[in-house]
């Protein structure tokens, strides 16, 4: 073989070899997000009890026959797409997909037509008290208030704006005991509203003990 055609060959397979192995890698990156944010950007938020799986409904993909015990939040495209009972996310963790265990319950934020590691899935008992009152009813009321991520040990000490909170994707004070609400002040320009990490019980415990 000439050797020219065979170092083009070569070049050719390492080419298709890197390919492969990037594409996974692109498909599972994405920003943390808070759980309202997941909350608030979802195309359904529903509590389910996981039934069973297969793996030869949908190829590449795993599909999980679930039941609805509660739905937080459903829009056209969540109805679409829980209409028979059926959660799609890809068959391996490095093409993003999400295990699931049967007869667990599970909070999930989805949005479009598959589920992947990048949507908020999180066993039940597994939430915390305020987690589980934001997705019924608190993260509904700060979705004008918009969450940023932000990243240093000193990113949640910066002056907030009136319209966002601030928020480590490291910080389990405001993850799991908080929640980013508009409150109303009034001002002697009249009324305005500002958005803030919501003070419960828990986040104020967890402040004062890190």
């Amino acid at each position: 073989m000439d050797v020219r055609k065979y170092l083009g060959l070569l070049a050719l397979m390492l080419l298709s070899v890197l390919a492969f192995h990037s594409s996974p890698v692109e498909a599972c990156s994405c920003m943390p997000s808070h759980p309202q944010t997941h909350f608030c950007e979802a195309d359904y938020v529903v509590l389910v009890r996981v039934m069973r799986k297969s793996l030869r409904l949908v190829e590449n993909s795993v599909a999980y026959k679930v039941q609805v015990k509660k739905s937080y939040k459903m829009n056209e495209i969540g109805q679409k797409m829980l209409k028979h009972g059926r959660i799609i996310t890809p068959n391996s963790d490095a093409m993003c997909g999400v295990n699931m265990n049967i007869g667990k319950l599970y909070v999930i934020a989805g949005r479009g037509q598959y589920l992947n590691s990048c949507s908020y899935v999180k066993e039940y008992v597994k939430m915390s008290t305020v987690e589980r009152r934001g997705f019924t009813g608190t993260y509904y009321k700060g979705c004008k208030c918009a969450i940023k991520p932000c990243f240093g040990n000193s990113c949640l000490d910066q002056s907030q704006s009136a319209i966002s909170c601030k928020w480590s994707p490291f910080a389990k004070c405001e993850t799991d005991f908080s929640a980013c609400i508009p409150t109303r002040y009034r001002t002697p320009e009249g009324i305005i509203a500002k958005c803030h990490w919501r003070r419960t019980p828990a986040y104020k415990k967890c402040m004062a003990d890190p």
